[in-house]
């Protein structure tokens, strides 16, 4: 009995430091500078927001959005403090403005809060981001995937 309650302590032990290794690893290639990558058209045609007609509006309108982007840099960065600042960089300026809280959670999955403060950036169903290699991918709060929508991380 005391054998089986050692193993499963021992056992228990490596679980959590592993958890522990896990979460803080996760944590660090967190850290940094990531890209925020918009495909408009994916977006409108994966959105179950909008009705018909403002799908097609939206996709009439698509060419321009996508243009404007192109000319946009924006970059989500992420820092040690749990805190994320978004940095739009265009070719007249650049402004940065911190907007988020983040966590790791339990399922290695990473959580971005709003901060109360501010009201400019809202994050609706982009919440929720799973980790793939060097890329974030969004998800809502029913678990489908938002496609159209990526963070790349920058090295």
């Amino acid at each position: 009995m005391i054998k089986n309650l050692k193993i499963f302590l021992l056992i228990l032990s490596f679980l959590l430091i592993s958890f522990s290794y896990s979460q803080e690893n996760l944590e660090n290639n967190l850290i940094g500078k990531w890209e925020f990558k918009l495909n408009i058209k994916d977006v409108i045609k994966n959105s179950d927001d909008l009705t018909g007609f403002e799908k097609l509006a939206a996709r009439t309108f698509s060419g321009v959005i996508e243009k404007a982007l192109e000319k946009t840099q924006i970059l989500f960065d992420f820092k040690g403090n749990k805190t994320a600042a978004i940095e739009v960089v265009t070719a007249e300026r650049s402004e940065s403005r911190v907007v988020f809280n983040w966590e790791i959670d339990e399922k290695s999955n990473l959580i971005l809060d709003e901060i109360t403060d501010q009201s400019d950036v809202r994050l609706g169903d982009t919440a929720y981001w799973s980790f793939n290699d060097d890329q974030l991918i969004p998800y809502d709060s029913k678990g489908n995937i938002n496609e159209g929508i990526l963070l790349i991380k920058l090295k």
